[in-house]
């Protein structure tokens, strides 16, 4: 099994997101989501290096914006792949707030994993 090279954490989602680039836009769904970077699950990616804005949908939240760049392709791919067809990305400008959202977001989920509770079993 090849070791894990990503120096931040990143945790699952399902976000819907929109990637809008130079040829228009395309709908998404984010797979992974860390401080410095996301897996988007597309079924037309991106070229390697290719820049990007991101607009992501995170729930109960209003949209999120920040600028990216392609890092990584799976394109070959099926139903059962995994990771399935998309491309890793980098962020490459994110304001505080954003950055500070995921952050926040990331560390509630891992701890989340970790306790096996999740914030509204703790209020309820």
């Amino acid at each position: 099994m090849e070791k894990e090279r990503r120096r931040h954490a990143r945790v699952n989602v399902d976000w819907p997101a929109v990637v809008q680039h130079t040829y228009g836009g395309m709908v998404a769904e984010m797979e992974n989501i860390g401080t410095n970077g996301a897996f988007i699950r597309c079924d037309k990616p991106l070229r390697p290096k290719e820049r990007f804005k991101l607009l992501m949908v995170a729930p109960n939240h209003s949209p999120l914006s920040a600028s990216a760049e392609v890092a990584w392709l799976q394109v070959i791919c099926s139903d059962k792949d995994l990771p399935p067809c998309g491309m890793g990305i980098r962020f490459t400008r994110v304001s505080s707030t954003v950055r500070q959202f995921i952050r926040g977001f990331v560390a509630a989920q891992k701890k989340e994993k970790k306790t096996g509770q999740s914030m509204l079993e703790k209020i309820g």
